[in-house]
């Protein structure tokens, strides 16, 4: 055989095999590539924070490619301190890879916060978390998580064009939250239920009460 028909060869042999492993995960489902490397840092303005080592990204269930890149800097706290006591949510060791995704991102802020948290979930089923368990977590980062203005939205170009940076965290209880995951639980909701559910128990969402345009 040639050299130009086994280079064509070798290539039709690997795009076989790439259609295969696609073939092969559920309808929906995401996948990561790369490795999760990261450095501890101990500077004090970092400390108990990580440094990535290598790009790590995710492909969520819309076919967006969400990257993490090297230098970027995580804390593997997708979950607000004050809500970790809420049962039913997965272990952090469940869903490692779906918090450096969102953790990254809740830093760079270049997404809205919205898609940054749904894909929480996307990223933490394509783990291996049970729905039920994902969507939990999802609702509690919904509640208590960070939220922020990107800077390409109405928000920055109106009333906070001076600004460097607008971010903020709701004020939500354990106590407010925990009805909602029983409900999770219960009625296994879809996402934009969970949405509407805490949006109604949560009493101080932000700086902004309405709603800005993009």
């Amino acid at each position: 055989m040639g050299n130009s028909k086994l280079k064509l060869f070798r290539l039709i042999l690997a795009v076989v095999a790439a259609a295969s492993c696609i073939a092969a995960l559920p309808a929906g489902a995401g996948g990561y590539t790369g490795r999760v490397v990261v450095e501890l840092l101990d500077e004090i303005e970092y400390l108990h924070k990580f440094r990535l080592l290598e790009d790590f990204s995710f492909l969520d269930s819309h076919g967006k490619i969400w990257v993490a890149r090297k230098g970027g800097i995580v804390d593997d706290e997708s979950v607000p301190r004050e809500l970790q006591i809420l049962s039913g949510l997965p272990y952090v060791a469940e869903y490692r890879k779906a918090a450096v995704i969102h953790d990254y991102f809740c830093r760079t802020r270049s997404e809205p916060w919205k898609q940054v948290h749904r894909t929480l979930f996307d990223a933490s089923v394509a783990e291996g978390v049970a729905e039920a368990q994902a969507k939990a977590l999802y609702a509690v980062v919904y509640a208590g998580g960070w939220r922020w203005e990107t800077r390409e939205s109405g928000c920055y170009r109106s009333c906070h064009a001076a600004s460097e940076s607008l971010a903020w965290r709701p004020a939500a209880t354990a106590t407010e939250i925990e009805p909602i995951l029983q409900w999770i639980r219960q009625d296994a909701p879809d996402l934009d239920d969970i949405d509407r559910r805490v949006d109604a128990v949560v009493k101080k969402p932000g700086p902004h009460l309405f709603a800005q345009r993009p």
